[in-house]
C-alpha cells in the first residue's frame, strides 16, 4: 500500500458511516450521531445545475451535545485543478486549534470508490491521524470560540477503476498552498457554525466542481466523553 507521512501515531482505520442523503430539495436537514473517534459523512440533496453557491449550517442538536460539538470537526476534501496531483483537505473547528506534526509514517488502506467519497474518506482518515498525534503530544490548544480553519494538502495520484478510483497518496501533509476549484468561507452561529461554498472560477456551477452532491464530513475525536449529534441544513 502507497505511504503518506502525516500528523499522528498510527492511522485511524474505521468505517466511514455514510448517512443517507438529506431530503430533494433546499432547504433540507439531515441529523447524524458521531460516537468518540468515530466519523461520518454526509451528502445533500442533488444540486441543480444552475447553483453557484450554497450554505450549510452545521450546529449541535441540543444544548447537552454543545460540548461535543466544541471540540469535533467539519471535514471537506476539495477536488484538485486538472493536472494537479494533490489530495487537499480543509478541517473546520469551533473551539481548538490543531497544528499538523510532520514527522509520522502512516498508511492509507487501498480504497475503490466514487472520486467524491474516496477523498473525503482520506481526509477523513487524516483527521483522525492529527487527532493521535495531538492527544499523544497533547498539542491541541484552546482558542477563541471561532470558526477555525486547517487546509492541508499531499501528493495524491487518482486512477480510474470502471466508474469509480483507486488513490494513491504519499508525501508529507502541508499547509495548503495549493488553489483548489472551490471556495469555502466560515463563521460562528450560535453553538455552531455556517459555511458557505462556491466555485473558485467564476461563472462556473457548484455541481461542477463537486459533483451532483455536496459531501461534508464529521469527525468527533478520540478522548470525547460521548458521542455527539449534530444536524447540517442544506441551503441555496
Amino acid at each position: 500500500m502507497p505511504a503518506l507521512r502525516a500528523a499522528g501515531l498510527a492511522l485511524f482505520v474505521g468505517l466511514l458511516l455514510i448517512v443517507p442523503a438529506a431530503q430533494a430539495k433546499l432547504p433540507s436537514s439531515i441529523e447524524t450521531t458521531v460516537a468518540p473517534g468515530g466519523n461520518a459523512a454526509i451528502a445533500s440533496p442533488t444540486l441543480s445545475p444552475a447553483m453557484t453557491s450554497a450554505t450549510v449550517d452545521v450546529v449541535p442538536i441540543s444544548t447537552s451535545d454543545d460540548v461535543f460539538f466544541s471540540n469535533m470537526e467539519v471535514v471537506l476534501s476539495l477536488q484538485p485543478t486538472p493536472g494537479k496531483r494533490l489530495l487537499m483537505c480543509i478541517g473546520l473547528y469551533v473551539n481548538v486549534a490543531h497544528g499538523i506534526d510532520e514527522s509520522v509514517e502512516l498508511q492509507f488502506p487501498e480504497q475503490v470508490h466514487p472520486l467524491a467519497v474516496l477523498l473525503l474518506s482520506a481526509c477523513l482518515e487524516q483527521a483522525a491521524a492529527i487527532d493521535r498525534a495531538n492527544q499523544a503530544k497533547q498539542s491541541a490548544t484552546s482558542a477563541a470560540a471561532k470558526c477555525n480553519r486547517l487546509a492541508t494538502q499531499v501528493g495524491a495520484t487518482f486512477t480510474r477503476v470502471g466508474r469509480k478510483y483507486r488513490a494513491e497518496i504519499s508525501g508529507t501533509p502541508t499547509k495548503l498552498k495549493q488553489r483548489g476549484r472551490l471556495k469555502v468561507t466560515c463563521k460562528r452561529k450560535g453553538a455552531g457554525f455556517r459555511m458557505k461554498l462556491r466555485p473558485t472560477a467564476k461563472g462556473k456551477s457548484l455541481r461542477s466542481v463537486v459533483g451532483p452532491r455536496l459531501r461534508i464530513g464529521l469527525y468527533n475525536p478520540l478522548d470525547a466523553t460521548g458521542a455527539g449529534r449534530v444536524k447540517l441544513t442544506f441551503r441555496r
